[in-house]
């Protein structure tokens, strides 16, 4: 009985310690560059997205957005078009997700498959 009554009490403790090992993963593996490409019959674009924490405060991060693009007019390549955005998030601990401030766009991260989620949108991280 009294071993029972110890492992009960063990269990919230252990899933929490769990937890908190996973989260400190995920917050571990956000900074860095990500990349993605994408096409369709109108254009060819990729996007790079380099995501630094900030030196003074836990969960804020900027973002910087690089994206590269060439549009398609009448099925010949234009010349090619670059933007540069600067954004910001704030890593929310109990969702486990980076939301940017300007748009409310959700970033959703995945370290084992060393990925990052913008809603369809799926970004490789590079080593």
């Amino acid at each position: 009985m009294k071993t029972l009554i110890i492992n009960v009490m063990l269990l919230p403790i252990s899933l929490l310690l769990a937890c908190n090992s996973k989260n400190q993963r995920t917050v571990a593996f956000i900074p860095g560059t990500y990349v993605n490409q994408a096409q369709s019959e109108y254009s060819i674009a990729s996007d790079t997205l380099l995501l630094i924490r900030d030196e003074h405060s836990d969960n804020l991060y900027q973002i910087v957005r690089g994206t590269g693009f060439q549009r398609i007019k009448d099925g010949k390549m234009q010349p090619k078009e670059y933007k540069v955005k600067t954004l910001s998030g704030i890593w929310d601990e109990a969702k486990q997700t980076l939301q940017l401030t300007q748009d409310g766009s959700i970033l959703v991260f995945q370290p084992d498959a060393q990925t990052l989620t913008i809603g369809t949108a799926i970004y490789h991280k590079l080593n």
